[in-house]
């Protein structure tokens, strides 16, 4: 039988699906990290379960310390799971279920430094040319997609809902619903506009004209090519021409942030055609502008020791 922690996660899960509007892909996610938590209270203490109030900041930090002790857990998992924790017991104290939300007295594990994964621009120009050189309607769509997530550094959720209602052409934008259904409009460059183009020209002859308000990249079939069967083709796409340990499309998300910063774009105007709610997730991609500015100091500065 459930008990009233299950149910409380229940209804806060509920809560940011009809309220927030998060994604299934996020609600997967809190839901596996606080169905840990749950089974921890199971085996370490139970009484929690039937009454979370019970619930301080030692039952937490023993929790952190099994996720980084037993399982071995990276320091960014475990502190994705506080993350969860954190805003489960914002919720069940502004409803009135726990008196304070313990959660937020727990320090975040301090997190390293990680530069994300992202292609030079050779590299990108690679595969854009590797797959330009299919003239096949799979080998169209491919190309689209790339040209697409580079041109744009959308979201794989966001390109694979698109529509082609979403393009427009006239203002040379496409429109897109991020998380927690926000929209906003990315301007595309003339090369996506034009694999566009043409995958959609070889998709009317192959299938036929089809609705606007249907989706814009297919599978087999004419089915919607899910964000799966998105991934796994831009993951063939990249391994054509590099080794990288990711090989998702955020790698393509990555390089279009990487290449704007290093053209000298502005870091608020990134953040808001990448849909960041706030600086600091932008702010990751700065170690280009550090990189540049070391190594103008090791060449021009002299004490700088260089060797």
């Amino acid at each position: 039988m459930d008990s009233m922690l299950h149910k409380y996660i229940e209804d806060f899960l509920t809560w940011l699906e009809v309220e927030k509007r998060y994604s299934p892909e996020t609600l997967r996610g809190y839901q596996i990290d606080l169905n840990q938590f749950c089974r921890f209270l199971k085996d370490h203490d139970s009484e929690c379960l039937s009454q979370p109030d019970q619930i301080d900041r030692g039952v937490i930090r023993s929790f952190l310390g099994h996720l980084s002790g037993e399982l071995g857990q990276q320091p960014r998992s475990v502190a994705r799971k506080l993350a969860a924790l954190k805003s489960l017991f914002k919720y069940l104290q502004r409803e009135g279920f726990v008196t304070l939300n313990i959660a937020a007295y727990v320090h975040t594990p301090k997190l390293p430094g990680v530069i994300p994964s992202y292609l030079s621009e050779n590299q990108i120009v690679a595969v854009i040319e590797k797959l330009g050189e299919s003239d096949s309607w799979m080998g169209k769509r491919d190309l689209a997609i790339v040209e697409l997530f580079y041109s744009t550094g959308m979201r794989v959720s966001e390109l694979a809902r698109l529509t082609p209602a979403d393009l427009n052409v006239s203002k040379g934008t496409v429109t897109v619903l991020g998380k927690g259904s926000k929209q906003r409009v990315i301007p595309v460059g003339q090369y996506a506009w034009e694999a566009i183009e043409n995958y959609q020209y070889a998709t009317k002859h192959k299938y036929g004209q089809r609705e606007s308000d249907l989706p814009l990249f297919l599978g087999k079939g004419g089915r919607a090519l899910g964000q799966n069967g998105i991934r796994l083709r831009v993951k063939m796409a990249i391994k054509t021409i590099a080794e990288l340990k990711k090989m998702s499309p955020h790698v393509l998300r990555h390089t279009f942030a990487t290449h704007l910063l290093n053209a000298g774009a502005d870091l608020m105007a990134l953040k808001d055609l990448l849909g960041h709610a706030n600086l600091s997730t932008t702010q990751v991609y700065t170690h280009v502008q550090v990189d540049k500015m070391k190594k103008a100091f090791q060449m021009a500065h002299p004490r700088a020791g260089k060797k």
